[in-house]
């Protein structure tokens, strides 16, 4: 993967960016857990596994044993893999709408899956409806070496290419991943990906502290990464259906060589790649939102899009990123070889030395609305781009960093209104008409990761919000009853998508100048763009 986008500033995008639909992932009213099993190291899988005081002992015997509308309750303890080249966890047994089937932390305990020499800690391969949440996957990178994985990390074995959670599909049957959600999970220390999704649809990825992976695998790994990902129900660019959101992304790194080309690459804090399609590869029709993320400190860039469409990228924190010396610095926050994508509200503080954002293979790409600082001049620069000192509160790369925004800030309330994002990475309420731009609201009272996403939702579930959205992820019109496309507005603040009093600057478009006032029609009349996408590579 590169870098991105080429500028061609227009005088007003509004006519091309105009109203993009809100209808939401999806579908059904989630119902109570029909029976919860209960998993501990000192349980027994000839337990029934329906009571604390008889636990299972594997987690794949409860993955085995659940149907949809089933909760597996995780209890204190390490897992780890039953034999080498397994999954510490496979889930092939899918929920239904309204009745998804649930693996998370039993309530006041923090399990650890350790995947050692696993290919992956949790692998989810052709199921659908699942959520993953509140649990911590820690990889074996605190074990290994680099100069051990220079010597011995190879294709085929997964010593040094474990991926802490990977989305797929079934090998063996063709089905495809989908209607899935990752959140409020620690992701950490995995030699291969921290969470990708590949070949899958209706995926939310929300509100997860990923950290310290990709250093060891052959292939090109990153933090969060989409990749390829297959319409599942048909897709319009009008509607969001994979989601990336209220993340906090950093210190992942690719330090072995990617085996394909003989070269180092990736290591993104979160990626969206080859929805476009390629030779292997149908486009993906649906659209991708990646809104209220911080990624920092990673070896490739913070966020981009690669070979994509129907993507839009808000009201993000990118910081320091591009560390990696053994490649070409990627950007911070960039699109490449991507179409229709829009990049927006977003803070990019760079390197010495880093690129900004890119220009290249960019066809109606926008930049706008954007704080810069650190690095290179940007290639492209919209007429409400600002080159200027975000003030963070605490700029750095420890564990006491903080991305909040200090007095007198210009990301302070001169951001542009995106009607499917009205809160911020701490769920709180974004101003209406001028919101602040970056992950956090100005006045945000804590720079944690949001909440622990206990009360986050559960795929098929009407009335949820991943966290940091600020939309309804709940219902998609082709699968819910009674479902119909959004009107462009959020739902509570009424605001559009792009209701600001200037045009945006737009990278290799074509698109003609129209006025203002012809674009409010259009804008009130509704319909709507929104898309989504992603990238990994094992």
């Amino acid at each position: 993967m590169k870098r991105t986008s080429t500028l061609a500033l227009t005088a007003a995008l509004l006519a091309s960016s105009a109203p993009l639909g809100l209808a939401t992932m999806g579908a059904g009213t989630a119902h109570a857990a029909s029976r919860t099993y209960f998993v501990s190291p000192s349980g027994n899988d000839s337990n029934s596994g329906t009571s604390t005081q008889a636990p299972f002992r594997t987690l794949q015997k409860a993955a085995d044993s659940v149907e949809p509308g089933d909760t597996v309750s995780i209890m204190n303890g390490t897992y780890s893999e039953r034999s080498a080249g397994s999954n510490v966890l496979t889930i092939k047994r899918s929920g239904r709408a309204g009745a998804p089937i649930t693996f998370t932390a039993h309530p006041g305990h923090r399990p650890v899956i350790h995947p050692v020499k696993a290919w992956n800690g949790i692998g989810v391969y052709g199921a659908s409806y699942i959520s993953i949440k509140n649990l911590e996957v820690k990889g074996n990178n605190g074990a290994l070496t680099l100069a051990g994985a220079e010597r011995e990390s190879k294709k085929g074995d997964p010593t040094y290419n474990t991926n802490c959670i990977s989305l797929e599909r079934d090998r063996s049957t063709g089905a495809l991943s989908h209607h899935v959600e990752v959140t409020g999970n620690e992701v950490h220390g995995c030699a291969g990906g921290g969470i990708s999704a590949i070949d899958s649809d209706h995926v939310t990825i929300s509100g997860n502290h990923v950290h310290g992976n990709s250093w060891y695998a052959v292939y090109g790994t990153s933090g969060i990464s989409v990749l390829t990902p297959r319409d599942v129900g048909g897709g319009d660019a009008g509607t969001y259906k994979i989601r990336i959101t209220g993340n906090r992304v950093h210190d992942n790194e690719t330090k072995i060589k990617w085996e394909k080309c003989g070269c180092y690459s990736d290591g993104n804090g979160i990626i969206i790649d080859t929805l476009k399609g390629d030779a292997d590869h149908p486009a993906y029709n649906g659209r991708v939102l990646v809104a209220n993320n911080l990624s920092y400190d990673n070896g490739g860039s913070g966020i981009h899009s690669y070979k994509s469409q129907h993507v839009d990228i808000v009201h993000n924190t990118a910081y320091g990123n591009g560390r990696s010396t053994r490649m070409e610095s990627y950007a911070n926050i960039f699109a490449h070889d991507s179409t229709d994508v829009r990049l927006l509200n977003n803070i990019a503080y760079g390197r010495p030395g880093q690129a900004t954002n890119s220009k290249s293979r960019n066809v109606d790409v926008t930049y706008d609305y954007n704080v810069y600082f650190g690095g290179k001049a940007p290639e492209v620069q919209g007429p409400n781009d600002v080159i200027a000192d975000p003030k963070f509160a605490k700029a750095g790369t420890g564990a006491d960093a903080d991305f909040r925004l200090s007095e007198g800030s210009p990301a302070a309330g001169s951001g542009t209104p995106f009607a499917a994002v009205t809160t911020d990475f701490t769920g709180a309420r974004r101003a209406v008409g001028t919101p602040d731009r970056g992950a956090y609201g100005f006045g945000a009272k804590s720079s944690d990761v949001p909440g622990s996403a206990s009360d986050a939702s559960s795929p098929g579930r009407q009335e949820d919000t991943p966290a940091g959205s600020g939309q309804s992820a709940g219902s998609d019109p082709a699968t819910s009853p009674g479902g119909q496309a959004g009107d462009g507005t959020d739902g509570v603040s009424g605001l559009k998508p792009h209701s600001g009093s200037g045009p945006l600057a737009e990278t290799g478009g074509s698109n003609p100048a129209l006025p203002l006032g012809i674009a409010a029609v259009v804008l009130a009349l509704g319909g709507g763009l929104l898309f989504v996408a992603r990238r990994k590579r094992s």
